[in-house]
């Protein structure tokens, strides 16, 4: 069922992959209070958006799946998935948890080195993945392989931290820009379909807004999104491969 993996693809475990309790707590740690569960469907629903535009029968590769929670829902809705992952403990949890499902399969691999054969998937995609990577090259490798492994005509959804949003704080994790991505995939013959972003007020804020707060939060955060997404803390951008 699974045939576009390459042989002999070497691989490394990344120094940023979750290993032991940094990955058996992950879900609980971000998305098990209410605050975690707002933040989970707003990434949730820019992931929808791309079913509106991938067929019923894509092949889909996640980069970066972690514990499965954008795989377990493609599969759910009858996609054929292929998740990698460079930690071997997300991949357990990942597997576990849809043990299940039969379309849906786990590997240990790298973003920047995904062992795959070119134009193997419908859609490729990867979420809270680029600014956790270990430098810029590094992310700008993984969009390069997101590219490569995507069939012609085939999209890819790149989500990453925005650089360009006001008052960003000094931080180690990777940023770039709406427009950096842009011209990279334009260089890379494909065409940008569509540009949003989520996270106005960031997911710091986000964590610590009160429970009685949070509805009209998340009111502004939505309709902010609609005029300013270009600030938002997180982008997504959905290209299209020539």
């Amino acid at each position: 069922m699974y045939d576009t993996i390459k042989k002999n693809k070497k691989i490394n475990i990344s120094s940023t992959a979750y290993i032991g309790d940094g990955a058996y707590t992950y879900d609980d740690r971000r998305f098990k209070s209410k605050q975690g569960r707002v933040f989970h469907n707003l990434e949730l629903t820019q992931l929808k958006k791309t079913i509106q535009i991938i067929s019923k029968n894509s092949y889909v590769l996640e980069v970066g799946c972690g514990t499965a929670r954008f795989s377990e829902f493609f599969a759910k809705q009858g996609f054929k998935v292929r998740a990698i992952d460079p930690s071997p403990d997300m991949i357990k949890i990942a597997q576990q948890k849809c043990a299940s499902l039969t379309n849906v399969d786990f590997q240990v691999a790298e973003g920047a080195s995904l062992p795959f054969e070119n134009d193997s998937f419908d859609f490729v995609f990867a979420i809270r993945v680029l600014n956790s990577t270990e430098s810029k090259d590094y992310a700008i490798s993984t969009i390069s392989e997101m590219i490569r492994v995507a069939k012609k005509e085939g999209v890819i959804l790149v989500e990453f931290a925005n650089r360009s949003r006001p008052f960003v704080r000094n931080t180690t994790s990777v940023r770039l820009t709406f427009n950096q991505i842009k011209n990279y995939a334009r260089s890379n013959n494909c065409s940008v379909i569509k540009e949003s972003g989520i996270l106005i007020f960031s997911q710091t804020v986000l964590n610590k807004i009160p429970l009685f707060f949070l509805g009209f939060w998340e009111w502004v955060e939505k309709l902010s999104a609609i005029f300013i997404w270009r600030f938002a803390s997180r982008g997504y951008i959905i290209i299209k491969k020539g």
